[in-house]
């Protein structure tokens, strides 16, 4: 089976990436990095704020000189969206080739700017495995009738910027993973140049060019032809130009990242790069991918190599049968095992939580050290210009494997992740980012951040923490949550759907 066959697509013509740059100030830059190092090395700049990560995506777009390759699983039309779809809109008008690929259910491509942009001559937008229905009803009886294809979704999050830099790790395009949402997204990403690049632009090109991924202007969208480009154009200068006192935009004029990148002053820690990557294929036809070629089958063979230490910090854990097992063998051979993950009250999908509270207990009679996040983790660490407060949501999905390699990405620790969606990571063999993940590790399960879970002498499970002034916390029951929480989620584990979720 295949996407052009039952939809009549037509995935129009093939692409490649282009020739990196090489004149250009930030190539001039990079260029003095990379040849220090070996050329199957790559250097590695970690960024864990939301701010700073929507400054390096916004930075690389704005030094960008022949193209600009993107494909995320959500990209919204919010402020940190619209900043970025105009600095997008700008790069292409200055000669740069932009390639934006998004997921159909994380990104909604009905908003009258879409076909306009897709409409410039260096702009060109993709949607992956599409449903063909646009409005809600069509939608929704598309997704019952072909839900074995449409329950498959690219999950990946890559920015490629002229070939020389990219950036990949958990976060998708929306305010929440940038610091400005009632819900602020904990996660990471990695800026990496060198080898590992070139990679990254021969999966980009598989999933740009697999049958897979739709031209926008192939799908039934609604008939709005009210935006022209021009007219784009007026909009996006008049949006940026109201956008200059906000936090994104003030955070981007202070920023000295594009400086730093151009002199060769960014601190990359330099080692071996392996991105894992599931292939395209995989959404339409899993059973003609070998499982040995999932991203989460080659992590899982990694992980058993641990011979100290496995620290994880994921999201959604659902760790299954396999998962349990990896980890008691993985005890019962002294490695020690720390595992952050969402508290009910962190989560947001109930459903998650529910099928994961019934590894708890398991995991820590196995010895595994468990984490659950703070509704309040992040407020200590807002950056002074954000105002209000925020819920706390766990969305990083990284792993610091020993005391010399880690690893970053979209991937989480349940099926759908594994088994359904196409997911991208990135193994990294450097003891400096290692140690950074580690103590971002201990930030984010200190006791006013977390609760810690242990077995209680009777074999129940108990939470403790502590508040911001130090007083000692414990309770029996999911903290931080109403009783009609705990009760939906105590129905939601029951239900028998472990591979969909």
């Amino acid at each position: 089976m295949t996407i052009s066959k039952k939809t009549e697509y037509d995935t129009g013509p093939d692409s490649s990436a282009l020739e990196p740059a090489e004149d250009s100030a930030l190539a001039l830059g990079l260029r003095r990095e990379v040849e220090l190092h070996d050329p199957d090395q790559s250097g590695f700049h970690l960024v864990h704020d939301g701010l700073s990560a929507f400054v390096a995506r916004a930075v690389l777009i704005q030094e960008a000189r022949v193209s600009l390759d993107l494909k995320y699983y959500i990209y919204s039309d919010d402020a940190s969206g619209r900043i970025l779809t105009g600095l997008l809109l700008q790069a292409a008008d200055r000669g740069v080739r932009v390639r934006l690929l998004v997921d159909d259910l994380g990104t909604r491509v009905t908003n009258p700017w879409v076909l306009a942009l897709d409409g410039h001559p260096n702009m060109q937008i993709r949607v992956f495995n599409p449903v063909e229905g646009r409005s809600g009803l069509r939608r929704g009886i598309e997704q019952l009738l072909n839900f074995g294809r449409i329950n498959h979704r690219m999950h990946n999050k890559l920015l490629v910027c002229d070939g020389n830099v990219m950036i990949t790790g958990g976060r998708n395009i929306a305010d929440g993973y940038f610091s400005k949402a009632e819900t602020e997204f904990l996660d990471v990403d990695v800026v990496a140049v060198g080898a590992v690049v070139q990679d990254a632009s021969d999966i980009f090109d598989e999933y740009w060019n697999s049958e897979v991924a739709i031209p926008v202007t192939e799908l039934a969208l609604v008939d709005d032809d009210t935006c022209s480009l021009e007219n784009l154009r007026d909009l996006v200068t008049s949006y940026l130009d109201g956008e200059k006192q906000t936090e994104f935009s003030r955070a981007l004029e202070k920023s000295n990242l594009a400086e730093k990148l151009k002199s060769g002053e960014t601190s990359f820690h330099w080692g071996k790069a392996t991105l894992l990557s599931d292939p395209p294929r995989k959404a339409i036809d899993r059973d003609s991918v070998p499982v040995s070629e999932y991203p989460g089958y080659k992590l899982e063979k990694i992980l058993k190599q641990c011979k100290q230490q496995l620290r994880i910090t994921n999201a959604y854990l659902i760790p299954g049968v396999p998962g349990l097992d990896l980890f008691s063998t993985l005890r019962q051979s002294e490695v020690k095992v720390d595992i952050l993950t969402n508290a009910l009250a962190t989560n947001d999908v109930a459903v998650v939580h529910g099928a994961y509270s019934r590894y708890r207990k398991p995991l820590l009679e196995a010895g595994v050290n468990l984490w659950e996040l703070r509704p309040v983790a992040e407020q200590k660490q807002r950056l002074h210009w954000f105002k209000g407060q925020s819920r706390a949501s766990l969305h990083a999905k990284t792993f610091v494997l020993d005391g010399d390699r880690s690893f970053v990405g979209s991937i989480n620790l349940d099926s759908r992740s594994i088994i359904q969606n196409t997911e991208i990571g990135m193994l990294i063999e450097n003891s400096e980012i290692n140690r950074q993940l580690n103590a971002l590790f201990d930030t984010w399960t200190a006791p006013d951040a977390a609760w810690h879970l242990q077995l209680s002498d009777s074999g129940n499970i108990r939470w403790h923490a502590q508040d911001e002034d130090g007083k000692v916390l414990q309770t029996s029951k999911d903290p931080e949550t109403h009783w009609w929480q705990r009760l939906l989620a105590r129905l939601l584990s029951r239900l028998p759907i472990e591979e969909q979720i």
